[in-house]
């Protein structure tokens, strides 16, 4: 407005700040920049929202984490029967878990393999292994529970960013029969209990066009691997995945149409699985435990805790055909306040894998 006032009269001449003539236009000046701003806003709200309606997108909502919890008794003369909604109370978290279905062990056996699932939602109910467990109420002859394989599949809700990522992953899938689309295809399938809680996901996918390696291998052949994050890929979520890309009918005759091109042969399978040992030595700084501490009947995660829960969610988050690397694991121990230094022992060397193959923690020694 100044610049048009200047160009088009000469009486005006006090165009510095606080002018006459220059607050007379700055205020309808804020006005209709606060316009446009609310434009521009509404616009970047909106734009997403109509088209995830469109497309029927809507975020992915939080859920749970699930696993089994293994329960130590002393081997009673009955079946003991610990109950569907038995509480399963963490040592080091707040979280509580419950028994999904009703599991007895015999008599004279003293351990079982408790399905539970945590009764509140988001990736805060995800556990390390070896967490121990008190139980509401606790059976006879009670000797302890624990988790001897890590809970992994508690998500939060999905974020705006987080959706928008997906969104490109579904448009990318339109086209169907390109590798894009194979990697959506298995990225949709899900494994459900009988209540329908999700207690199996691709986490991990793979598309191998094994021809551009390999002359000999037909140009119609693609190999999809898919790992579920947490080890020993279930054959029910290899075949949720194939399904999902050859297509299938529903039970009520609807063509549920499949992502993989006509003709192309697409086996899924299950990634193999390489573990890594870790074993090393942490010197901690001055002022800092090893061990975890108890404080006022609060347990405190020592060094070696937070080492190991470090160095298993390295190797856990590696995809498939990644390799682990030494340098990565001694930079993310090193990273941890309190740690003055660190020397491994194992592994002696970087860990590659191949396209059809998972890195997974194997036994993590921490001293």
């Amino acid at each position: 407005m100044i610049n048009r006032m200047k160009a088009t009269q000469t009486q005006l001449t006090d165009f510095n700040v606080g002018a006459i003539a220059r607050t007379l236009v700055e205020a309808p000046a804020a006005e209709i920049d606060q316009l446009y701003q609310q434009m521009f806003n509404g616009l970047r709200e909106a734009i997403p929202v109509s088209i995830y309606q469109s497309f029927s997108f809507p975020p992915l909502a939080a859920f749970a984490a699930t696993g089994t919890i293994q329960v130590t008794i002393t081997a009673q003369t009955t079946a003991t029967l610990v109950s569907a909604g038995t509480l399963f109370s963490a040592t080091v978290s707040a979280t509580q878990y419950a028994a999904t279905a009703d599991t007895i062990i015999p008599a004279g056996v003293s351990t079982a393999a408790i399905p539970v699932a945590a009764t509140v939602v988001g990736s805060s109910t995800n556990l390390v292994v070896d967490v121990s467990f008190t139980l509401t109420p606790s059976p006879s002859g009670f000797v302890s529970a624990v988790n001897l394989a890590p809970f992994v599949n508690g998500m939060d809700a999905e974020t705006a960013a987080q959706q928008q990522l997906r969104f490109n992953a579904f448009i990318a899938s339109l086209p169907r029969g390109t590798i894009p689309a194979l990697y959506y295809g298995m990225s949709v399938a899900v494994v459900l209990d009988a209540n329908g809680n999700v207690i199996e996901r691709p986490v991990f996918t793979s598309v191998v066009e094994p021809y551009l390696t390999d002359p000999t291998q037909p140009v119609g052949l693609v190999n999809c691997y898919v790992h579920n994050g947490v080890g020993n890929t279930s054959a029910a979520l290899v075949a949720q995945a194939a399904q999902s890309l050859y297509g299938y009918y529903t039970s009520g005759g609807v063509a549920v149409p499949g992502y993989k091109a006509a003709g192309i042969k697409v086996p899924v399978a299950a990634a193999t699985e390489i573990a890594v040992n870790v074993t090393g030595v942490i010197t901690a700084a001055t002022g800092y435990s090893k061990p975890d501490l108890v404080i006022n009947g609060v347990t405190v995660p020592g060094l070696i805790t937070l080492a190991t829960a470090a160095v298993f969610a390295y190797l856990q988050g590696i995809k498939i055909g990644g390799s682990a690397l030494i340098a990565e694991l001694v930079a993310l121990v090193m990273a941890i306040p309190g740690i003055a230094n660190y020397a491994p022992s194992l592994p002696v060397a970087d860990t590659p894998s191949t396209t059809a193959q998972k890195i997974m923690p194997g036994a993590i020694t921490l001293s």
